[in-house]
């Protein structure tokens, strides 16, 4: 390469090197969130795509503060496994209190809506259900929040 095709080159090298733009978003493992909930599908011959149309639209998600501590708490809904509630503890730390507060479910759980339905204070959890080709096993589920049990997992850092 001569002088003159130098000069020209270098140029054009630098107006294709940009600096890299830092993410958006950081992707934050199980261990320091406490955060470990995976809607797993079990496909077989009676279970799969063809029985059921809806088998991979998944769940859905509920983000709000269920204890009234100001900090937002996660609600997922699962298909094949049971919903879960981690609250948040603060500084992008979960504690998995499904169990506790009563929110074990054994149904195709397709969605899930937020509201305070009993208007008590305390946000309540109205969850979707399908799948299933029994009507009594697709009934939707009201779970009402009936605020801080001392005798669970579930505290009020307020009272």
């Amino acid at each position: 390469m001569g002088k003159r095709q130098t000069y020209l080159f270098l140029p054009l090298l630098f107006c294709g090197c940009k600096r890299a733009e830092p993410a958006l978003f950081q992707l934050l493992p199980p261990e320091q969130t406490g955060i470990d909930f995976s809607n797993n599908l079990a496909e077989g011959d009676s279970l799969n795509i063809l029985n059921y149309v809806y088998y991979y639209n998944g769940g859905g998600v509920g983000i709000a503060d269920f204890n009234n501590d100001g900090l937002e708490d996660i609600f997922f809904t699962g298909n094949e496994t049971s919903c879960r509630l981690y609250l948040n503890k603060g500084d992008l730390k979960f504690e998995d209190v499904t169990k506790s507060a009563g929110l074990e479910t054994t149904a195709w759980c397709t969605g899930v809506a937020i509201e305070d339905v009993n208007a008590d204070g305390w946000l309540d959890i109205y969850v979707s259900v399908a799948g299933h080709s029994e009507p009594e096993r697709r009934r939707n589920l009201l779970f009402v929040n009936n605020g801080v049990n001392p005798q669970s997992e579930i505290r009020n850092p307020q009272n």
